[in-house]
């Protein structure tokens, strides 16, 4: 492996792709982003074909990789979208694509 690929290894968190490839998952992501502010577990399954408990579960993966933080408000807790670190995460890993992928020599057009 070149050296300049080892730092690609860091930024390729299997834990972090396996999160947001699950339908569901993203479909709770997609569903706190159109939110007008934070949402209960219950909001949440009342828009989704699935059971409270496994809004719930998917919330905690999400949460475990820093995609969504929880409040407790009284006996509530309401959850909403913390995107920050996973722009950071992607970001980084496709600058660390970007340097070890050698550049392309030809384009489409010269194929032609």
């Amino acid at each position: 492996m070149p050296s300049c690929c080892r730092s690609l290894e860091r930024f390729l968190e299997p834990d972090t792709f396996k999160a947001l490839g699950d339908p569901s998952r993203a479909a709770l992501l997609l569903q706190l982003a159109g939110a007008a502010g934070p949402q209960t577990v219950s909001q949440l399954a009342a828009e989704l074909p699935i059971d409270m408990s496994v809004v719930s579960r998917h919330l905690k993966v999400l949460k475990d990789i820093g995609v969504v933080a929880a409040e407790r408000h009284g006996k509530e807790i309401r959850h909403r979208l913390q995107c920050g670190d996973l722009v950071h995460k992607l970001r980084n890993l496709a600058d660390a694509l970007e340097a070890c992928c050698p550049p392309e020599i030809q384009t489409l057009e010269d194929h032609s």
